[in-house]
């Protein structure tokens, strides 16, 4: 055999073999077994069942604690100072071909409210951010067992879920893709925000009164997946706290996605969430908040484009709040129900290659961050209205 000939067989062999080694590597089965049937089902079904069978439960006079903080970043085009949230090169999380951050068009907020009933303290905490991001939750934790007696269970975080909100706060493939590249400094600073909010609501505590209601509006969603035959989320619920001798607090919570402004915008905005909470507080409410309900399938539907339509959604939000605000009837007197546990996450299956193939889990990791056991939360007041979160 010529020698030529023999190299080239021997380039190609190896060849041959680097490559089914990375496909060994990079790619795996997948797995069809029922989830029912799966271990990480099971060992989540078991500690939910002792969570709930331990659930803590009190009863009492209410006590209500209020605070909110501004968390718009500064813009810069200089020198950073991280500390006081000045930075220079911050991504609107939420879109994959999304803007750097070049200033404000509406001021973000992030908001707490601290409910105790006899000895049992609970927080509740919200942001005008696409989503409370793990590492921000963490870092929150780890600032509260140096500055406080509160435990991560008592804190119930969540967000509007804007897309024109402070990124960078996610690592790996997909979070940098959506949210800019990882920056702990932005981290720690999202993180003291945070912290500060929940002590100041803590420090507020103050005999209250607590409502619930609803209504629905159904011209102000849709079902973006299967059209107007899909199932349609159009209940907006609402949360009234007001202290017997100072402010009141409103919680709202809402299907549609707050996608009303897209990747053209350059500027943080809350979106219709935003609209909504300024809109109650013009309207005498002291401190507004929103969650994001269950936005999967579901977007905003309303008149307009840009930020005309956030507003036209966020302030017929607001409209009918004050309509079930007027019908509601308060009570002092609460039974507080509260339970958590961890969700086990099963091996990230990910990337459909072919019939029964897909990136292995080792390679999913590289492109998705790790995920550990999600936290679980939830809370029953009165047994009429129920709130659960977790860190996504």
């Amino acid at each position: 055999m010529k020698k030529w000939l023999k190299v080239l067989i021997i380039t190609f062999g190896v060849i041959f073999i680097i490559i089914a080694a990375v496909l060994y590597y990079s790619i795996s089965y997948i797995d069809t077994t029922p989830y029912f049937e799966t271990e990480y089902y099971s060992n989540t079904i078991e500690k939910l069942n002792k969570a709930l069978h331990s659930r803590e439960k009190v009863e009492g006079k209410l006590q209500a604690g209020f605070a909110k903080i501004n968390i718009s970043p500064k813009m810069v085009k200089g020198a950073e100072d991280p500390s006081k949230g000045v930075f220079n090169n911050i991504k609107l999380a939420g879109f994959g071909g999304g803007q750097i951050a070049t200033g404000v068009h509406d001021s973000i907020y992030a908001k707490a409210v601290a409910l105790k009933v006899d000895n049992d303290l609970i927080i509740l905490v919200g942001g005008d951010l696409l989503l409370m991001a793990p590492e921000v939750v963490n870092k929150v934790a780890e600032n509260l067992k140096t500055s406080s007696d509160l435990k991560r269970k008592q804190i119930y975080f969540g967000a509007t879920h804007t897309h024109s909100s402070i990124g960078n706060c996610i690592p790996g493939f997909v979070g940098e893709k959506f949210g800019g590249k990882y920056q702990p400094e932005v981290v720690n600073w999202l993180a003291e925000k945070l912290t500060t909010v929940i002590l100041k609501s803590v420090s507020d505590l103050q005999p209250a009164q607590i409502a619930n209601g609803y209504i629905h509006s159904p011209n102000l969603v849709k079902n973006r997946i299967i059209g107007k035959t899909g199932r349609l989320n159009d209940k907006f619920t609402l949360l009234s706290i007001k202290q017997l001798k100072g402010k009141q607090t409103v919680i709202g919570i809402f299907a549609a996605h707050a996608t009303t402004i897209s990747d053209w915008n350059s500027e943080f905005s809350g979106d219709y969430p935003g609209y909504f909470q300024r809109g109650l507080e013009r309207m005498g409410v002291d401190m507004a908040m929103f969650y994001a309900g269950t936005v999967g399938s579901h977007t905003n539907e309303g008149k307009g484009s840009k930020f005309d339509r956030s507003k036209y959604i966020g302030e017929a939000l607001a409209d009918s709040a004050m309509i079930v605000l007027n019908k509601m009837e308060y009570s002092d007197d609460v039974n507080l129900s509260t339970v958590a546990t961890e969700i086990e996450i099963p091996k990230l299956q990910m990337i459909y290659i072919a019939d029964n193939l897909r990136l292995s889990p080792e390679v999913g990791h590289k492109l998705m961050p790790v995920m550990k056991p999600i936290y679980l939360q939830a809370f029953v007041i009165n047994k009429q209205f129920s709130l659960d979160c977790h860190a996504l």
